[in-house]
C-alpha cells in the first residue's frame, strides 16, 4: 500500500513538473498565410506606410510590409533604425526591475536618495515613477538637440515641476528620472548599461542613441511638417523615454526575450498595475493577459501588443500616420488579431 501511494505521489509530481514546464515553454504558433494577407490588406486599406511584425517559428517574426510610395528614403524596414519614443519605457522599466532583483533598489526607494534637490523628492518613490503617479511634470523642449547624458539630465532638472498630486499623469520625466537613477546606481551611463545588459547578450547591433544616428540611417517621415532637426530635438530630450533608435527586428527580440520570457517580471508588473487608477507599470499597459504600449514622436508612430502567457505578439511601425490613427490601429489589432 505504501509503495502504491509513493507511486501515485511520484506520478502526480511528474505531471506537475510537466505542466509547469509546458506553461513556461508555451509559445505562439507561426501566423498563417491567410492572416498575413489580412494584415497586409489592413495596412493597404488604411494607407499605412510601414511594417507589421507577427510571430513566426520560435522567437523570430514574420514581416508584412506596405509602401505607400516608391521613395526608398521613406520605406520602413525591419532592419532599419526607427525612433522608439515611448516604446523605450519598457526597456527602462526592465532595467529597474533587474536592479530590484539584484537588491540594489526597491520600489519604495525614495527619489530623494538620488536627487535630493528636486522639490518634494522625499515624497516620491521609484514605484511612483514606474506608474506615473509622481506628480512631476515637464513638457519643455530645448531649441537645439541636447548633447550627452549630463546635458540631458541638467535640462530635465531645470525644467521639471512638482504639482504634488500623486494621481495618474503620463509624463516622460518619470522615465527620464528612472534612466538617471539607473546611471547613478550602476556608475555607468544609461546608454552603456542598456548596451551591456540587453544589446550585447542578444547581439542586438541596431540599438543606437540619437547622437549616433544620421538622417540617412532612418526612414524619413512622410509628414512634410516634420524635419530632422525636430526629430533630434525630441529624441535628445526624451532621455530614457525615447532617446534610442532601434530597428523593428531588434525591438521584437528585446520584447520576446527580456519581457515575454520573464513571466515573473510581467506578473509583478501586473500586480503593481492593479493598485492604481490606470493599469500601467514599468512602461506597459496591462489588462488580463495582454501587455501593450504605444510610441509616438512627430512623424513616427509605433505600437506593440502581446499576450505574455502565449507569447503571441504583433508590432506596427509607421512613418505616415498620426497618434490618433496609431491608437485606432492599435485597438483594431488588439481586437481583430489578438482576439481581445
Amino acid at each position: 500500500m505504501k509503495k502504491l501511494n509513493l507511486f501515485i505521489f511520484l506520478t502526480f509530481c511528474s505531471f506537475g513538473l510537466f505542466f509547469v514546464s509546458t506553461q513556461q515553454q508555451s509559445k505562439a504558433s507561426a501566423v498563417d498565410q491567410q492572416t498575413q494577407t489580412q494584415l497586409y490588406d489592413y495596412l493597404k486599406s488604411h494607407h499605412i506606410n510601414g511594417v507589421i511584425l507577427v510571430n513566426d517559428k520560435g522567437s523570430q517574426p514574420v514581416t508584412i510590409t506596405n509602401n505607400e510610395n516608391a521613395n526608398k528614403n521613406q520605406i520602413v524596414k525591419t532592419n532599419r533604425l526607427f525612433p522608439t519614443a515611448s516604446l523605450q519605457k519598457i526597456i527602462t522599466g526592465t532595467a529597474i526591475y533587474q536592479l530590484k532583483q539584484e537588491k540594489k533598489i526597491t520600489y519604495d526607494t525614495s527619489l530623494h536618495k538620488y536627487f535630493p534637490q528636486i522639490d518634494g523628492s522625499q515624497d516620491i518613490t521609484i514605484r511612483e515613477l514606474m506608474n506615473h503617479t509622481s506628480g512631476l511634470v515637464n513638457n519643455d523642449r530645448p531649441l537645439m538637440p541636447l548633447k550627452g547624458q549630463k546635458q540631458q539630465i541638467d535640462y530635465m532638472l531645470a525644467h521639471l515641476k512638482n504639482d504634488h498630486v500623486h494621481t495618474w499623469d503620463y509624463q516622460d520625466v518619470d522615465y527620464e528620472l528612472l534612466a538617471a537613477i539607473i546611471s547613478k546606481q550602476t556608475h555607468s551611463t544609461y546608454n552603456a548599461y542598456i548596451q551591456r545588459k540587453f544589446a550585447k547578450p542578444l547581439h542586438l547591433r541596431q540599438i543606437k542613441d540619437f547622437s549616433e544616428v544620421n538622417k540617412k540611417n532612418v526612414p524619413q517621415t512622410m509628414d512634410s511638417t516634420v524635419d530632422w532637426h525636430r526629430v533630434t530635438v525630441t529624441t535628445s530630450s526624451d532621455f530614457g523615454a525615447g532617446n534610442l533608435f532601434i530597428s523593428p527586428n531588434n525591438y521584437w527580440q528585446f520584447i520576446y526575450n527580456y519581457v515575454l520570457k520573464n513571466p515573473q517580471m510581467v506578473n509583478e508588473f501586473y500586480q503593481e498595475s492593479q493598485k492604481q487608477e490606470v493599469a500601467y507599470f514599468g512602461g506597459v499597459y496591462i489588462d488580463s493577459d495582454i501587455i501593450r504600449a504605444n510610441g509616438s514622436i512627430p512623424g513616427y508612430n509605433a505600437c506593440f501588443i502581446a499576450n505574455y502567457k502565449t507569447k503571441k505578439m504583433i508590432m506596427l511601425f509607421s512613418n505616415n500616420i498620426d497618434y490618433l490613427t496609431l491608437k485606432s490601429a492599435s485597438d483594431d489589432l488588439l481586437h481583430n488579431y489578438m482576439g481581445e
